[in-house]
């Protein structure tokens, strides 16, 4: 078997698997809506740039990636000219998830104090990975300096230093950032406990991510070369899986949770901002929903809307192409008797 055979292999089963999980998801998406949003698009992205680095480190392997050490100066040379394109895609696949998967935050949040949240989060990736590609490129520039065998112009180990450290603190800092972003509105989740732990724990998938991440960095500072073009392959097949199960669950099961009620043909949990009154008496009840519909035939996302918020007495909804919708809703309460014998109305 020729060396490193096995990680080759595992480079082709990350790929697929993340392919084909992206693949239902937009053939989901496509059967219930007939369109797709920038996530989804961030997401073929995301994957192409994972086959594209796929070609390029079998391209290296067919070369002698997997003992570099002894590969012929003309293979040793071919190999090098692939670090920085391979770097490229892997940096970019890599932060089109990031993106993908606060914009997919930012529509469940819609119209709460959040936005202000993640309009900076997005911000802040479009800035860092314009940082970390311009570090890249410029790192060691010339490029032929990477295989030169002039010692007075090889290039500055300081500044292969700046870009590791510049490269893992960015991503795996990113990572814990995205992955905390929800956490604001599982807690405030009118669900059981298990539910609720169950809807956080989808969330926190990317929490595998920061592990794989962890593991890379591990590896590439021993220049294991193989092993850190393994570890990435995974790191970035987990991210686009995680990215698409949210969805999915959503998509295929109709709804997030088990609350719902006789006259829902949709099913939702309450984020709930209620304020009892003293007594017997109700305040206003003021909640927002967040439900999965259930659509059918061809029913268009505005029926998707309206079934998802049939519970409201009086409400307004956004629904996103994700079948997720965001609901206000306002509940009519009637008051006992006050003692001159009128009942009052209060919402």
């Amino acid at each position: 078997m020729a060396e490193g055979l096995g990680q080759v292999i595992s480079w082709y089963v990350c790929t697929v698997a993340a392919v084909c999980f992206l693949a239902v998801r937009l053939v989901v998406k496509w059967r219930k809506f007939k369109a797709f949003t920038i996530d989804d698009y961030l997401l073929i992205l995301a994957a192409s740039c994972l086959i594209g680095d796929l070609a390029i480190q079998q391209y290296m392997w067919d070369r002698g990636m997997a003992s570099i050490g002894t590969a012929s100066r003309e293979n040793f040379v071919n190999i090098m000219q692939m670090i920085i394109p391979g770097s490229v895609l892997y940096v970019t696949s890599l932060w089109a998830i990031k993106v993908a998967l606060v914009i997919f935050y930012k529509r469940i949040a819609a119209r709460t104090k959040l936005q202000t949240v993640y309009n900076v989060v997005l911000g802040f990736l479009a800035v860092s990975w314009l940082v970390i590609f311009f570090d890249i490129i410029f790192q060691c520039f010339p490029t032929n300096r990477k295989w030169t065998q002039d010692p007075n112009k090889t290039c500055s180990s300081k500044a292969s230093d700046i870009n590791y450290w510049l490269t893992i603190l960015l991503n795996i800092g990113t990572d814990l950032v995205i992955i905390s972003l929800p956490i604001t509105m599982v807690l405030k989740l009118q669900m059981p406990m298990k539910q609720k732990l169950g809807v956080a724990g989808m969330f926190a998938l990317g929490g595998f991510v920061v592990i794989s991440s962890i593991i890379r960095a591990y590896y590439s500072r021993l220049n294991e070369t193989m092993l850190t073009c393994t570890v990435s392959m995974i790191e970035t097949a987990i991210a686009i899986i995680a990215t698409c199960l949210p969805v999915l669950r959503t998509l295929i099961l109709g709804h997030i949770s088990r609350v719902g009620t006789s006259r829902s043909a949709g099913r939702h949990y309450e984020l709930s901002s209620r304020r009892p009154g003293n007594g017997t008496e109700v305040t206003q009840h003021n909640n927002t929903l967040i439900t999965g519909g259930v659509q059918r035939g061809h029913e268009s996302e505005d029926e998707l809307v309206k079934e998802g918020t049939s519970v409201s007495s009086i409400g307004m909804a956004v629904s996103d192409q994700n079948g997720i919708t965001v609901a206000k809703e306002y509940q009519v309460f009637e008051e006992p008797n006050s003692g001159d014998g009128k009942g009052r109305i209060r919402f």
